[in-house]
């Protein structure tokens, strides 16, 4: 027998709270500190703050701060120097202050080291199983993508679905559904790397269609090493050009 006490529509009121998800404190500080590279806080060479300094300023732990400025470094933005410090390397653009309030753009620059290891192989793979009807989808998204740089609508999601045809080239599946776990990841970064080409020189954006252009001509070549080293060459190049205020 139903308890009177619960209305028929108790039940359905009982929906599942998903967890929010915590903004990790290291990429707030990654944040603020690019914020201040990116502003011209500090200039190339010169010495950063302790880790004590920084901890005291941002109200952190010094293990917060220092998996922060180790994220930094991976971005090759800065050194530390056993014994002397941590200097300033590189500058990233200007452009990059708009992102600062943005503390995933931490996690959109560690999701290249996934990419690195997932994005060049599935490239391999695809060369060396590539047929006509992955090549005519390759070719397709090239087009497409090389058509939305030009015109600057959906630049992102053509760019993702070049990137994806390779992945599905691979014909191991396991590429494509590790792809579209990063998708949202991937999305952010290119979100920049965009915006950036668009206020950047039109050398920018043919030296972006160009490297696309080299992976594919690797893969229909059927050569999984070339069109691998091109993969690698292209990641590291994005993501070099958004952290770097000196490149095209």
């Amino acid at each position: 027998m139903q308890d009177p006490r619960n209305g028929p529509g108790d039940q359905e009121a009982e929906l599942p709270v998903k967890p929010l998800r915590k903004r990790r404190l290291a990429d707030e500080i990654y944040a603020q500190i690019l914020l201040q590279l990116s502003t011209g806080r500090y200039k190339v060479g010169e010495r950063l703050p302790t880790e004590h300094e920084m901890a005291t300023m941002f109200d952190v732990s010094r293990p917060v701060v220092r998996e922060a400025l180790q994220y930094l470094q991976n971005d090759g933005l800065i050194d530390a120097r056993r014994g002397s410090g941590t200097f300033v390397l590189r500058l990233p653009p200007r452009e990059m202050a708009r992102y600062s309030d943005d503390a995933r753009v931490a996690q959109y620059m560690r999701a290249y080291e996934v990419r690195q290891c997932l994005e060049t192989e599935a490239a391999r793979l695809a060369a060396q199983r590539i047929n006509r009807a992955s090549l005519r989808r390759l070719n397709n998204a090239l087009d497409a993508m090389i058509d939305t740089m030009r015109t600057g609508v959906g630049v992102q999601e053509a760019d993702f679905q070049f990137h994806l045809e390779i992945a599905r080239a691979s014909e191991n599946d396991l590429f494509e559904k590790h792809l579209m776990v990063l998708k949202p990841d991937m999305m952010g970064m290119m979100n920049i790397a965009a915006d950036l080409t668009r206020a950047g020189t039109e050398r920018r954006k043919t030296t972006v269609i160009q490297e696309h252009q080299n992976i594919l001509e690797a893969i229909s070549l059927g050569d999984g090493e070339l069109a691998k080293l091109f993969m690698h060459y292209h990641l590291v190049s994005v993501r070099y050009r958004v952290i770097d205020q000196g490149a095209m």
